[in-house]
């Protein structure tokens, strides 16, 4: 099943869907088949010039990142409606990096994984009895490199935070399965719950399916987060804006598999055999 949608979601990005529509199109065209090719390829280009257009990519991006407002931790100008128990933890959900010992941990980190960092480690600071939580597996099982959790918590030990405040969830590698394990090693507690602003939705879901008590924290946030989407927008095209739409356009397939698999087979598990946690100190790094 974790495969299965690998491929799929991969399959139905924009570009891939895009440049598979072209070359489909040219090869109906080669076997004689004019009229379906040219329409393949007229959908393959619309598929890419819609993905790419700055003013799509920020209506898709902010229609995700408006459900969440910023800042809603206790002690951080929270709304009425935020919880008022204290936290029990920061779970900073997997952002990615690149696997390269030369580079201190912090440089290793994808943008997105260094923004969700700074964001737990702010709202961690504002609660000094909450326990810092960072997710992420091995880039390759097999590698002798070490796993993402582990380079969240070395780069966030850069930053200062103290070693001893920090767990890591190593062995899940998605984000139902971050929210399983979470809720197994939370319980009730509450959970401040950092992730991208555009995933959040979907992060929000898989925590209510798998019972965790979370607080959603949306960090890096994505040109959508502009009110006003302006007419030069519509009027601009950008690999940057094709980025930002396949990112979106990744969430809501990842929330319609979520309510998909959830209907039909229930909340998800943590991954079988294997001990979600660890808090093993990385060499050359201290608390």
């Amino acid at each position: 099943m974790f495969w299965l949608k690998k491929v799929l979601g991969t399959l139905l990005m924009p570009l891939p869907l895009g440049l598979g529509l072209l070359t489909f199109g040219i090869l109906l065209i080669a076997f004689g088949r004019r009229w379906r090719g040219w329409c393949a390829l007229l959908l393959g280009w619309l598929v890419l010039g819609t993905a790419s257009n700055h003013g799509i990519s920020q209506a898709l991006t902010a229609s995700l990142q408006k459900t969440y407002p910023a800042s809603v931790v206790p002690g951080t100008a929270t709304p009425a409606s935020a919880p008022a128990q204290p936290l029990a933890f920061v779970a900073v959900l997997g952002g990615g990096h690149g696997d390269n010992p030369s580079l201190p941990a912090g440089q290793q980190l994808s943008a997105s994984a260094r923004a969700r960092l700074i964001e737990g480690i702010r709202i961690a600071l504002l609660h000094p009895s909450a326990t810092l939580i960072v997710s992420g597996p091995k880039n390759e099982p097999d590698n002798d490199y070490p796993a993402h959790s582990r380079i969240l918590a070395d780069a966030a030990v850069e930053l200062g935070f103290p070693r001893d405040r920090i767990v890591e969830l190593n062995t899940a590698r998605d984000t139902a399965e971050e929210t399983a394990a979470l809720a197994q090693l939370a319980g009730r507690k509450t959970v401040a719950l950092v992730t991208s602003a555009w995933h959040l939705s979907r992060a929000m879901q898989l925590a209510a399916a798998a019972g965790l008590n979370a607080l959603p924290c949306p960090a890096d946030y994505l040109g959508g987060r502009e009110a006003i989407i302006t007419a030069r927008a519509w009027r601009s095209w950008s690999a940057e804006a094709l980025q930002d739409s396949t990112r979106a356009w990744r969430e809501y397939l990842g929330q319609f598999w979520a309510w998909s698999v959830r209907t039909l087979l229930g909340p998800p598990l943590p991954a079988p055999n294997q001990s979600p946690l660890d808090k093993t100190p990385s060499p050359g790094l201290s608390a």
